[in-house]
């Protein structure tokens, strides 16, 4: 790449739209310096490392790598680089319509940032332009509604199968919409504040009323068969151990079994909370971070510990979440909660742990039968003292210390998440969608753990 590229960083975090500074990217850098008007608001930065605190008589330079091409916050907003991505593939489709067909790579991802860098999940919108961006935040507040349920021309249920033939029509309806990474095919689109009535139109602007965000999340029977009732399962589960948990509805969507997800990060006006995963926050300050897998549970404490800027309010309730969630997820079959299944939120001029979203227990398909993502208190190593294997036990009391959590509340968290999912073996064998050699291996599963953990 010869020519530095730039666009505007704005954020609806105040009453009004406002620009929060210059994104450039340089052929060795990623730079990003904040207005001085953005400044005097005392509002939330880019990130929860790179904040105007810190960064306010400084511009913020981050050298591109294979893994960032971008400062982390920007590159959460761009759908992974892959062929099956439904998110990067519908945004791909509708620059073609445009007109516009980037080669792969790092011209893709910027193209893509610039159609639909704005209206995602979390505070940063990014645009090629102010012009852009005033023209963006022009457009009516409130978006009209279509019955999906009506014989609208379009076909979710074939473009899921992914024939492009059916992406112009579905283009047409969705519009550009701002999409969230991962495998599984997801929209953010916007129902009535109410709940699901089969009526979806695209994420409401600030200011809009009666209308509430959601993330509608489609199944794939071919490969996850199930997945939608399970994870529906899961979050209610979460609600019941104590977790702050989104509504959420399981629906069809043109024959097609989806989710639907109220999102966190906007607030009761439709204006975006201060949001990141904590991969971004983690590779914000760690360039060795090169995936969401990248730590270790007992890092995450330790970054939570000693990060001379606060990502969280309380540090230790914060780990005591991390814990709770960690247990959780073994007790219902979760070993996907990695670093982009947490997220910061900023509520009440304090920055904690999200809601809980994603916590499909994916122990059910045999492709994704790893009992955690991230390594935890050296379990399944060696133990040096006697030569033994540390094992679930051994590994959740090491990880317990190296947060800082006395054996006696371990017990406790232990106790309550057992206490949670004691009937959920029962539950999964009701459920209806999911089929049944998945069922009796995710129960199979899950009481191995429930054994090790009851001893």
């Amino acid at each position: 790449m010869s020519v530095d590229r730039q666009a505007v960083v704005w954020t609806r975090l105040g009453t009004n739209p406002l620009r929060m500074g210059q994104l450039y990217l340089t052929e060795h850098e990623c730079r990003f310096t904040y207005d001085p008007d953005y400044l005097a608001t005392g509002l939330p930065g880019l990130g929860a490392i790179y904040t105007p605190e810190v960064y306010a008589n400084d511009t913020i330079v981050r050298t591109r790598t294979d893994a960032f091409d971008f400062l982390p916050p920007i590159q959460s907003l761009i759908p992974p680089r892959s062929e099956q991505n439904f998110q990067r593939r519908l945004v791909l489709e509708y620059l073609a319509r445009s007109g516009i067909t980037p080669a792969s790579g790092l011209e893709a991802d910027w193209e893509i940032l610039k159609v639909s860098g704005h209206g995602g999940i979390g505070h940063l919108d990014v645009f090629e332009s102010d012009q852009k961006a005033t023209d963006w935040y022009a457009t009516p507040v409130r978006p009209d509604l279509y019955d999906a349920s009506q014989e609208s021309g379009f076909s979710l249920k074939d473009y899921l199968t992914w024939f492009d033939q059916d992406a112009e029509t579905l283009m047409q309806v969705i519009g550009p919409t701002p999409s969230v990474g991962g495998a599984i095919p997801k929209l953010l689109v916007s129902i009535p504040e109410s709940g699901w009535d089969g009526r979806i139109g695209l994420p409401a602007r600030f200011g809009a009323q009666g209308l509430t965000d959601i993330v509608l999340k489609f199944e794939q029977p071919t490969v996850y068969p199930g997945l939608v009732e399970l994870e529906a399962l899961a979050l209610e589960v979460h609600r019941e151990a104590g977790f702050t948990v989104p509504r959420h509805w399981v629906v069809e969507f043109n024959d097609v079994p989806a989710l639907a997800v109220e999102r966190f990060d906007r607030d009761s006006y439709k204006n975006p909370l201060f949001t990141e995963s904590l991969y971004s926050v983690l590779a914000s300050g760690d360039a060795r971070i090169t995936h969401n897998y990248s730590y270790s549970y007992d890092e995450v404490g330790r970054a939570i510990d000693r990060s001379p800027i606060d990502f969280v309010t309380d540090r230790t309730a914060a780990k005591h979440h991390l814990l709770a969630r960690l247990l959780m997820a073994l007790l219902t079959g979760n070993g996907d909660l990695h670093l982009e299944n947490l997220s910061i939120v900023g509520m009440g001029g304090e920055l904690a742990f999200s809601p809980v979203y994603d916590p499909t227990p994916m122990r059910a398909y045999s492709i994704h039968n790893l009992l955690s993502v991230m390594p935890f208190g050296r379990y399944g190593e060696t133990d040096d003292a006697n030569g033994s294997t540390v094992d679930l036990v051994a590994g959740l009391q090491n990880l317990a210390k190296n947060l800082g959590i006395a054996p006696a509340t371990l017990a406790e968290i232990t106790g309550k998440a057992l206490h949670s999912t004691e009937h959920y073996s029962e539950r999964l064998r009701a459920l209806v969608s999911l089929p049944e050699v998945n069922k009796e291996n995710l129960v199979a599963i899950v009481e191995r753990v429930r054994g090790q953990l009851s001893e």
